[in-house]
């Protein structure tokens, strides 16, 4: 009686170590790496102003890629151009381009040298994104939180941070004597989709 508890428990004590080796198996494999192309992307910055509306503007991203073989190694750039930041009227587009300095800093660009993952959430793996952020000309360190849902190939990257545009030495948009102005510090929103 006694060895056929013992044979039992060791059936179940090996059925959960195999459970276990390929629940962990599954987690590595979901946090594996292939690259694809940038199939869309885009950019939101939420402005808060004096004496008129807050509004949200929309950048569409120009370029983007990643590399690496999963999510301990991946790197990457995303960029943008001043020119194609949009608010929806056209005079506070150009007050826009003229504070950011469009002529001689037409693009924005982000560095992605490594991310800080933590435990997944279903299909989603939260993160902190670590990289280079140059606005302006001005290139600053930054982590910034976020998320990723990996696909086969490809992925879907988020983040969302404040960003003081103060710290990329630019004055924020005023009209009329300064009776309009815009607060410096702005949500930005990225959201970037790779695949086929």
């Amino acid at each position: 009686m006694k060895r056929a508890r013992g044979s039992a428990g060791k059936r179940i004590l090996a059925a959960a170590m195999l459970l276990l080796s390929v629940f962990t198996a599954g987690r590595l494999s979901a946090q594996r790496l292939e690259p694809a192309p940038l199939r869309e992307g885009w950019a939101t910055f939420a402005m808060k102003a004096t004496t008129v509306n807050d509004f949200t503007g929309r950048v569409v991203v120009s370029a983007a890629r990643f590399t690496g073989t999963d999510l301990a190694n991946v790197t990457g750039n995303v960029e943008m151009r001043v020119a194609d930041m949009r608010t929806g009227i056209g005079l506070r587009d150009s007050h826009l381009r003229n504070a950011m300095h469009a002529d001689r800093f037409p693009t924005m660009t982000f560095e992605l040298v490594g991310v800080d993952p933590q435990p997944a959430r279903g299909d989603t793996i939260p993160l902190t994104y670590q990289g280079h952020l140059t606005i302006h000309g001005v290139t600053r360190t930054v982590r910034v939180p976020g998320w990723v849902i990996l696909r086969q190939p490809g992925a879907e990257v988020h983040t969302s941070f404040p960003l003081d545009m103060r710290e990329h030495q630019i004055d924020p948009p005023s009209r009329f004597l300064g009776a309009v102005r815009v607060d410096p510090v702005t949500q930005v929103t990225v959201h970037l989709v790779f695949g086929p």
